[in-house]
């Protein structure tokens, strides 16, 4: 990977895209805490979201010359988006909302992984943090979400108010989501300084 940048001189389109892709997590990162604001409207915030997607499709495509893993992320999340669409439109079945979930699940693996491989050679360290922060965005978030149905079903029992419990839970649940989105924001900011280090310093 590192003798493909060097061949081809990608290293300043491949920082390029990946500050415009931090540029696109912060944006998801403000719009998501946004739609936990009562008086913002979530009509807003999810459509603002989908138009973060296409985004960062396009940012994925345009990172697929270095690594294919960019492209295969690329398309995955265009098959989800278009479902997710299609399927608010159309009233679809949940199972298939389901289907769309995995889809995303594969394109933030592969995501992760077009990191790791990228910044491999140059940051060995980095690279092993990349992989190990897809296994915790998967793995938190299912946790968390176990946690809460078991929640919902104890104050459904107890007669507690399960509403309150619901967004007591729900709330719980993005706190791990807004961590690990942070630390993508710093593996990418210290991914982009690798690269313009290497770049500027003429060591290619």
């Amino acid at each position: 990977m590192y003798n493909l940048l060097k061949e081809h001189s990608e290293f300043e389109k491949t920082i390029k895209w990946l500050r415009v892709l931090m540029y696109i997590a912060i944006t998801s990162l403000v719009n998501s805490i946004a739609n936990y604001i009562p008086f913002v409207s979530a009509d807003v915030t999810t459509w603002i979201s989908r138009g973060i997607m296409v985004a960062m499709i396009l940012c994925m495509f345009q990172l697929s010359s270095v690594n294919r893993r960019y492209k295969t992320a690329a398309i995955l999340r265009t098959i989800w988006l278009g479902t997710l669409l299609v399927g608010t439109l159309l009233h679809t079945p949940a199972t298939l909302i389901l289907g769309t979930s995995i889809l995303s699940v594969i394109a933030v693996y592969q995501e992760y992984h077009g990191h790791s491989e990228l910044i491999e050679v140059m940051d060995a360290e980095l690279s092993r943090k990349w992989n190990s922060l897809f296994i915790w965005s998967f793995i938190a978030p299912l946790l968390l979400s176990i946690g809460s149905s078991v929640a919902m079903i104890t104050a459904t029992f107890r007669h507690l108010d399960v509403a309150r419990i619901t967004a007591i839970t729900t709330g719980i649940m993005r706190i791990p989501q807004y961590v690990i989105d942070v630390i993508y924001l710093l593996y990418l900011k210290k991914m982009i300084g690798i690269l313009t280090e290497r770049t500027e310093g003429g060591s290619l």
